[in-house]
């Protein structure tokens, strides 16, 4: 995995296609990731609202199938590889009514066989102070790219779950605990914090609500910080409300309501500008919160140094934060970390105060309980209320002990139906698992159905004997299916080593593929063709046998084509998992134009694996309503000379 940072060539006031810019000269050059302001022709560039990249790759080592990852552009673009467009957010445009601002980080799979690649960046940005790339480009494998961006988008909802547990854990203590506002505060700003988490950074809410427009996101994202210093200053206030100036506080909490409804009112371009001013409200109302968390501290209020702790921590995470939104600083978010070190340490001190609240209760009910023993008139009634209420226990105690004898029976008889029903239950899933891949039968049994599935890198494996049918004229019905028996057995013991998935068979035809799942590769690939060669190996031999003992041999051709298949089960009943599309038909012609005895390959499997096995081009050959293809004879493995 690759970041494409560095200089690219920049053409401002211009938004050019990859034709248009071929042989063009740019105007000037510029760093990515970066914002427009760092332009030195201040004047020139003053009210540059769109402009074009470039980046040439020379020898970049990728392999033919490669990814591209886009992270924050201010504010649509469009990314175009070697003249083809590859992905876009928004709509790029000259004039601001025709500009659709958006952003959302994507992943787009491209294929390019040539030794130097052209990205062309079209950049239009109309509704955001900062225009730019805000963050890298990454390009690589497919693989480790949605590794990493599964991994940060699992990282953000781990976060955002925590969060609002910790919100619904404090609002349901406040329902519980009315004359305590602490929790109430607590919780309300733990719900702004878990919706600004989901609004920034891999924008988690877009997954749930797509649809969500530019400008309804960034109102979000910065209406959710710009009103959480209110709450934080009124939690803060209910716990140590000694230390805290109560005309200090209200003053704070009024002045972020007043920026929250900018935000709600005015456009992104207007309220963005309002960020300065937020930023030193914030940094002053950092340093009046530690200066009155020193006097808790000194005062030995209950949780002073824990308060100091976190809010120390969150207060660093959020100016490093600042400077890394300015552009000046490289890295990632440390607002999150800071956040959830901060609540959970917030967290933990209502926790521990709340449980001194129980322990107080605890000990006046045990004062209460002494002083009632005390009172022996009210004692010698009770007494006489209990061992009448003790009789009628002992009676009901004696119904209750033969209804748990007759529970006890109904129980154990449950329990041997719940083992029948699970031995039952596993014999429905191992024959159910003998005709459909796992994946397939899990999702039958979850949903009814199955959802179809598409592979864009399956390679289909067709099996045909030679002189089948001559054979079949001459021998006993139960000897050719014992003989069919024999061969496809052993075919499924060979595809089940290499992990292929069995589809079907057809008469005397056998068919099975590899790469049947999300992360198919060229080992996949690879190990398709070492199921052929040991079939025909396998074959090859029982051939010599049975010409020893003069019985008629039967002989094979085999064929190998490797592209996207889809894939499902379908009707009601016979459950049957299937692949269709060309890269069947095209595997079904390699077998049919291959020689008894060989294993004939596409080109396009020949790509993947031409490295690891002896290959003998047979050129480019004619089949039934296509063009020609190039086909290969597979000989053997590979083995490098020492």
């Amino acid at each position: 995995m690759v970041y494409l940072d560095g200089v690219w060539e920049f053409f401002p006031h211009q938004l050019l296609d990859p034709l248009e810019i071929q042989g063009m000269e740019p105007d000037t050059f510029l760093y990515v990731p970066g914002f427009w302001g760092q332009l030195k022709k201040q004047e020139e560039y003053r009210d540059l609202k769109y402009a074009t990249y470039r980046l040439r790759i020379v020898n970049h080592g990728l392999p033919k199938v490669f990814s591209i990852r886009n992270n924050q552009i201010n504010s649509a673009f469009r990314l175009f590889l070697d003249g083809n467009e590859i992905m876009h957010n928004g709509t790029v445009a000259i004039e601001k009514e025709m500009e659709i601002a958006h952003y959302q980080p994507g992943i787009r799979s491209v294929y390019s066989d040539r030794d130097t690649i052209e990205l062309v960046l079209q950049v239009s940005n109309h509704h955001h102070k900062k225009g730019g790339v805000a963050e890298s480009f990454q390009i690589g494998s497919q693989c480790k790219l949605q590794r990493q961006q599964l991994f940060a988008a699992g990282m953000s909802f781990l976060l955002i779950g925590s969060l609002l547990i910790m919100a619904i854990y404090h609002l349901g203590m406040f329902f519980v605990f009315r004359k305590d506002y602490s929790p109430l505060y607590f919780g309300i700003f733990v719900l702004l914090m878990s919706l600004r988490v989901s609004a920034t950074g891999e924008e988690t809410i877009l997954l749930v609500f797509p649809q969500l427009s530019w400008e309804l996101l960034s109102k979000i994202s910065y209406g959710s910080v710009y009103l959480a210093p209110a709450f934080f200053i009124l939690f803060f206030r209910s716990m140590f409300a000694e230390e805290v100036n109560a005309l200090f506080a209200k003053i704070y909490a009024s002045i972020a309501i007043a920026l929250t409804l900018l935000v709600v009112l005015t456009p992104t371009l207007l309220f963005i500008e309002t960020l300065p001013v937020y930023q030193l409200f914030l940094a002053v109302i950092s340093i009046n919160v530690l200066y009155w968390l020193w006097k808790a501290w000194l005062n030995k209020r209950e949780g002073a140094i824990t308060f100091f702790i976190g809010s120390s921590l969150l207060f660093i995470a959020l100016i490093h934060d600042f400077i890394y939104i300015s552009g000046n600083l490289r890295g990632f978010d440390w607002f999150p970390i800071g956040l959830f070190i901060f609540i959970m340490g917030q967290a933990y001190v209502l926790s521990i105060r709340f449980s001194g609240l129980s322990r107080k209760n605890q000990h006046l009910l045990k004062e209460l309980d002494f002083q009632n023993k005390n009172l022996e008139s009210i004692v010698e009634e009770r007494t006489r209320e209990l061992v009448n209420k003790q009789n009628l226990l002992l009676e009901a105690n004696q119904e209750l002990q033969e209804q748990k004898e007759n529970m006890l029976a109904q129980s154990e008889m449950m329990e041997q139906i719940n083992d029948m029903l699970e031995k039952e239950k596993e014999k429905s899933d191992k024959l159910l698992l003998n005709v459909l891949p796992g994946h397939i039968a899990d999702e039958l049994k979850l949903h009814g159905h199955s959802i179809t599935h598409t592979y864009p890198m399956a390679s289909v494996l067709f099996i045909d004997f030679v002189g089948f049918s001559e054979v079949a004229e001459k021998l006993d019905p139960e000897l050719l299916l014992q003989d069919l028996h024999y061969y496809f057995a052993n075919f499924d013991d060979v595809v089940k080593k290499y992990n292929l998935e069995k589809i079907k068979t057809i008469g005397d035809a056998y068919m099975c593929a590899g790469g049947l799942h999300d992360n198919a590769n060229e080992n996949d690939v690879a190990a398709t063709v070492l199921a052929a060669l040991e079939i025909r190996d396998f074959i090859d031999a029982n051939k010599e046998d049975k010409l020893f003992t003069g019985e008629k041999a039967l002989d094979c051709r085999i064929g190998i084509h490797t592209g996207p298949v889809v894939a499902g089960v379908v009707g009601n009943t016979k459950f049957a998992f299937d692949i269709w599309g060309s890269t069947v038909n095209i595997a079904k012609h390699m077998e049919a134009s291959c020689e008894p005895g060989k294993v004939n390959i596409s080109e396009f499997t020949h790509n993947y694996i031409h490295k690891r096995f002896l290959c003998v081009s047979r050129g480019y050959i004619s089949i039934k309503h296509r063009k020609n293809l190039q086909m290969f004879y597979v000989e053997g493995v590979y083995t490098p000379k020492t």
